[in-house]
């Protein structure tokens, strides 16, 4: 490799160091493989660090630009003959993809000496110490967790095919005023997952993931359940609604929820006043111990999350949560779990603000049928308030709809709403038989009443609206049996959050073959 080459090399990677810490506006992280290798995307990142860096960064991009001769730094990964054949305009641009792999054994040694980076290196490093300062977490290296690992006022960044492994008590627990970056890709996802050998994990092999914010709850003092008795560190909640825990998207978390005492376990993500900057989509909770995902208090919204298998809850909310859902799946399977969907606003004081009140649209919960352990689809408690509606209750043995506490007021202030979803395969529609003497917990409120007025349009189905394959655990499909033309769905509110075009049940449009949950998830058993 020349010296020029070195040269920007050199600062390409001082680059990458300052958006990481921050100093480019709206640029959270640069891929360095990505900016060696592909002079399209290096020229991109370098305009808008040239624009909105600091003013140190933004006369690094210039210089930068001023060496760059538009060419590979660092070849491209081998590909079959039958791709490399393919002519696109990128290709055509740059026939140098095809030509660059005799720079790679001097591009590893320069890098390995020049700047201190290996992008070829796969080793595991153990992490055992809390995360005091900007750090990333780097694409096809593997990271093992050896303890509760806190990022403390700082950011973590994980790159996407970076592999994090939890031992046995361990956990990734993201503090108020820090962020985590977890950017994985469709066909590249970060995974969570526990450190033991494939064909002996478990659920509760270690801890999850948690992430702590600002944004309001209505517990006072709050802290995370799952860390031992008297810590401080898991405290959150605040006044800014508005406060990002970070991103993470395309995203596996395997077998966590490691249980701390009896009663007392993590989740598998779990979030806690996380606020409405904070994104969360493309994301899978796969064979956790607890819940798949809960949030406590704050206002985050969840976009295309997958829950499979969950040893309780799919989602469960507490304290306050107003976030919005739009395309998830929960599928419950026949050895464990409790609800798709356990909501609560506050056990301690019911009527306590901000009051819980999510809002869902596009939801398919696919329930395990008359199974060993049966489920149900969604419990309302504790005063909470919440917004359902194109969803798809299916095969929930117990029942579809179970309310208590008081409902009556919340349904008659339009805090509680249940319309145009689909309920199938539960027996008599879907819901617990009327609760009368000991059994009446929400003071002779009628689920079966409410969900069928006519005004609902709610729609009732006595076989499955989901295919055989919602209840494989092995290798599941969620697609809707029911023709979209008999569906009785709405229109989602038009928002920068929610897609108005999904005027569908369920969290898979039947009319595209493509499902956002294919190229990124996986579905182990052990």
């Amino acid at each position: 490799m020349s010296e020029a080459s070195s040269l920007i090399v050199e600062r390409l990677w001082r680059l990458k160091r300052g958006v990481d810490n921050g100093d480019c506006q709206g640029l959270a992280f640069v891929h360095l493989n990505n900016l060696l290798r592909d002079p399209v995307y290096r020229d991109e990142v370098l305009e808008q660090v040239a624009r909105q860096g600091t003013d140190e960064l933004r006369a690094l991009a210039r210089e930068i630009q001023a060496m760059d001769q538009g060419e590979p730094l660092l070849a491209r990964s081998p590909q079959p003959v039958q791709h490399t054949q393919r002519t696109t305009a990128t290709s055509k641009r740059h026939p140098w993809r095809r030509r660059a792999l005799w720079l790679l054994p001097a591009m590893g040694t320069a890098l390995a000496i020049s700047v201190g980076f290996t992008a070829f290196e796969n080793r595991a490093e153990r992490i055992d110490s809390d995360i005091t300062s900007v750090t990333t977490w780097e694409s096809g290296r593997t990271y093992i967790l050896d303890d509760i690992v806190f990022v403390r006022n700082t950011r973590l960044t994980i790159q996407p095919g970076a592999r994090v492994e939890g031992t046995n008590g361990a956990a990734l627990v993201v503090l108020p005023d820090s962020q985590l970056y977890s950017r994985g890709q469709a066909g590249n996802p970060v995974v969570f997952t526990s450190h033991k050998a494939e064909g002996q994990r478990s659920r509760g092999d270690w801890g999850g993931v948690v992430l702590l914010g600002n944004a309001p709850v209505n517990q006072p003092n709050a802290s995370i359940e799952g860390l031992h008795a008297g810590t401080r560190a898991g405290q959150f909640g605040g006044s800014d609604a508005d406060s990002s825990c970070g991103v993470v998207e395309y995203t596996r978390i395997e077998f966590a929820g490691y249980e701390v005492s009896k009663d007392n376990e993590l989740n598998g993500l779990t979030l806690g006043g996380c606020g409405r900057n904070t994104i969360i989509r493309n994301v899978q909770v796969h064979r956790a111990l607890d819940d798949g995902i809960e949030m406590f208090g704050g206002t985050v919204d969840l976009k295309k999350v997958l829950i499979t298998g969950a040893g309780d809850d799919g989602i469960d909310w507490d304290w306050g949560w107003n976030g919005r859902v739009q395309f998830a799946v929960i599928q419950q399977h026949p050895d464990a779990g409790d609800n798709a969907f356990e909501g609560d606003n506050n056990g301690d004081s019911h009527q306590a603000t901000p009051r819980s009140e999510p809002t869902f649209y596009n939801v398919t919960l696919a329930g395990s049928g008359q199974g060993a352990t049966q489920h149900r689809g969604m419990v309302l408690r504790e005063g909470t308030g919440g917004h359902f509606h194109n969803m798809i209750i299916d095969s929930y043995g117990i029942g579809a709809l179970d309310t208590r506490d008081e409902v009556s007021a919340l349904v008659g202030n339009d805090r509680l709403t249940f319309t145009n979803n689909l309920i199938a395969n539960t027996g008599r529609i879907g819901v617990r038989k009327q609760e009368r003497g000991d059994r009446d917990d929400d003071f002779g409120f009628d689920e079966q009443a409410w969900i069928k007025t006519p005004s609902s349009d709610n729609f009732f189905e006595i076989g499955s609206a989901l295919q055989p394959a919602a209840r494989n655990v092995r290798h599941p499909a969620f697609e809707s049996s029911i023709p979209m033309r008999q569906m009785t769905a709405t229109t989602p509110p038009q928002s920068e959050f929610f897609e108005e075009s999904a005027t569908f049940q369920g969290a898979l449009n039947p009319l595209t073959r493509d499902s956002w949950i294919e190229g990124w998830t996986a579905f182990p058993v052990d």
